[in-house]
Parts: C-alpha cells; sequence; structure tokens
C-alpha cells in the first residue's frame, strides 16, 4: 500500500474538519439532505452541502477504521480522494446562482479546496477566481484568500499581479506575504518572497517566511539565510538568526558519533540563536522561544547527560532517574485528557 499517502491518510482518519469556518445551519433541518435544494436559499444551501459533504467522509472514516484488509482500505482511501468531485457540479451550481453572493463565494473556494479528480471544474473555480482577485478590494481579497490551503499557481500569480499593481495600499504586504507561505516552492511563492524581505522587511508575515524559506531552500537555506544578515531590518535580522540557528541545531542529533564535530555546530548555533534572544529583546514571547530552544541544544542534545528527574511512579513509591544510572532506562511520558 505504497501509494496511500500519509496526508490522505491523516484526512481520512482525522475527525471531520473543513477548511474554512462552520456554515451556517440551514432553518429546515429535513432540507439539509436533500439534493434538490433550489428552494432554499444561497447561505442555506452552501451550508446543508458542506454538511452533507462532511457526513460522507464520516462514513468513508468509520469504513476505514472497520476494514479488513489492505485491498479494501486502498479502495476507500480512493472513495474519500474522490468524494470531492461528486459533489463539483452541485457547488458549481451554486457559484453560477449566487456569482457575487458570499456563498457562491465560499463554494468557489470550496471547489478548489476539495475537488481534485474534475479538473474541468477546478479550472473553471480557478479562472473564477482569478478574476474575483482582480477586482475584490484588497482589504477583503486578503480575508478571503487565508482559508485557501493549496492555491492553484494561476491563483498565486493573480494574487502577485495584483499586489505589485497596488503596492501602495496598505494591504499588499498581507497579500504578497500569503503568496509566499501559500506556494513556497512555486515560482510566484520564490518571487513574492523575495519582494516580502525586499519591499515589505518590517510586515508582521517576514518571521514566517523566512521560517519557510529555511525550510524550503534545500541546500542553499544557510547561505541564503547568511544573506538575510546582511538586510538593514530589525525584524529580517532576527528571523534569519533564529531560522539560521534552528537550521544548526537540526544537525547535532546526526553528529552524536563525532563530538567535536557536533560542539563545532553547537557553538556556531548558539551564536545565532545569542543573536536572535537580542533582537528579539522587545518581544517577550519570541525571545522566550529562543532561550529554550538554546538551552534545549546544549543541555538535552544526544550524547549529553541526561537532567535527574524526581516523582512518584505507578505505584506511588518515589524515585529519582539518577536511581537508574549505569542501566538502560526507557522513559515513556504520557497524558490523559
Amino acid at each position: 500500500m505504497k501509494w496511500l499517502g500519509g496526508g490522505l491518510l491523516a484526512a481520512l482518519l482525522a475527525l471531520p474538519a473543513a477548511w474554512a469556518d462552520d456554515p451556517p445551519k440551514a432553518k429546515d433541518k429535513d432540507k439539509e439532505t436533500l439534493k434538490d435544494d433550489s428552494a432554499l436559499s444561497p447561505k442555506e444551501r452552501y451550508a446543508a452541502l458542506v454538511k452533507e459533504y462532511r457526513a460522507k467522509q464520516q462514513e468513508l472514516r468509520t469504513a476505514y477504521q472497520k476494514a479488513k484488509d489492505d485491498e479494501e482500505k486502498q479502495k476507500i482511501v480512493k472513495d474519500f480522494d474522490g468524494l470531492g468531485g461528486q459533489f463539483a457540479d452541485r457547488f458549481a451550481r451554486l457559484v453560477e446562482d449566487d456569482p457575487k453572493g458570499p456563498a457562491g463565494t465560499e463554494a468557489l473556494f470550496w471547489i478548489l479546496q476539495n475537488v481534485r479528480d474534475n479538473a474541468a471544474a477546478r479550472d473553471k473555480a480557478t479562472e473564477k477566481v482569478k478574476a474575483l482577485v482582480a477586482d475584490t478590494p484588497l482589504k477583503d481579497l486578503v480575508a478571503k484568500l487565508k482559508g485557501l490551503r493549496g492555491a492553484p499557481p494561476a491563483v498565486l500569480d493573480a494574487a502577485l499581479a495584483r499586489a505589485e499593481k497596488d503596492e501602495k495600499d496598505p494591504q499588499a504586504g498581507d497579500l504578497v506575504a500569503w503568496v509566499a507561505t501559500s506556494g513556497p516552492m512555486s515560482p510566484a511563492g520564490k518571487k513574492a518572497a523575495d519582494r516580502m524581505l525586499d519591499k515589505y522587511p518590517d510586515h508582521p508575515g517576514v518571521d514566517q517566511v523566512v521560517a519557510m524559506l529555511a525550510r524550503t531552500a534545500g541546500k542553499d537555506a544557510e547561505a541564503r539565510l547568511k544573506g538575510l544578515l546582511e538586510k538593514d531590518s530589525k525584524r529580517v535580522k532576527a528571523a534569519a538568526s533564529l531560522a539560521l540557528a534552528r537550521t544548526l541545531a537540526d544537525k547535532v542529533d546526526g553528529l552524536a558519533d563525532t563530538p567535536a564535530e557536533a560542539d563545532k555546530v553547537v557553538a556556531d548555533a548558539a551564536k545565532y540563536f545569542t543573536t536572535a534572544i537580542d533582537l528579539y529583546k522587545d518581544n517577550p514571547e519570541k525571545k522566550k522561544t529562543a532561550e529554550i530552544e538554546l538551552n534545549a541544544m546544549q543541555h538535552l542534545r544526544i550524547g549529553k547527560e541526561a537532567l535527574d528527574i524526581k516523582g512518584p511512579d505507578l505505584d506511588g513509591k518515589a524515585f529519582k532517574l539518577s536511581d537508574y544510572r549505569g542501566k538502560v532506562v526507557l522513559l515513556d511520558f504520557w497524558g490523559n485528557w
């Protein structure tokens, strides 16, 4: 069952979740399950369609958990993946019936978010979203786009073009940040990240953009981050210092068999953590996070002596981790909520 993607499997096993806030409940409960929903208002139709879709998702999750073998599970996963396509036409009709209303817009984004196997429906929705991106006031546009995950490249391109066109608008930076973080590996996303750092270096979204750059730049990550340390913006320098420290710290556990090399990397990472802590002195939350991560890297990494733990065992008897020094110890941390 190698083809079973982790993301799809997680979605199948997870509790029902929507890509946006729960839709409002329809007034007539009996009408919510009717496929002939023309008697409902656009708002009620959208609520009823989403409810029906989620019910179908839950049916498939339940079936998956009860499946007896991999072949049956694969079939259920395939059905789950194609479920959005079964609803595409009905959501598309709602878009046509309420082209400028909030329900029609929600339905439009729903298609992009949930329909995978109906290229025609996705392409048509993409064109409509591109038009929406071009015409909607920026203050409203950013709010609409924030719930959209996995935006098509054409939508990212349109959003970046709109941000460039209206770059003097106060909301343009928000739109650039959305493009940069929504499609970090796409041409538009990479261009948006560069634009963010050059044009909006003090924007709150810079922290997330820099963190994402560190994760997606591959072998060039360290060089890119060091380059950002030369920027004039304090926010960019702080974000780059923290990202660079984390990038180096991630290497440490893999160097457990070469302590001298591990210590060198730790020293380099500590330098950047310290810089980040200093630059974030006016941001208590970020500062505290950097301090915690620095301490963990220096004292809790592989090869270091474990901190002593004191507490009661399952029988209520007090114990200390140091009581077992020299023995192999398995610690199982768990909670019950």
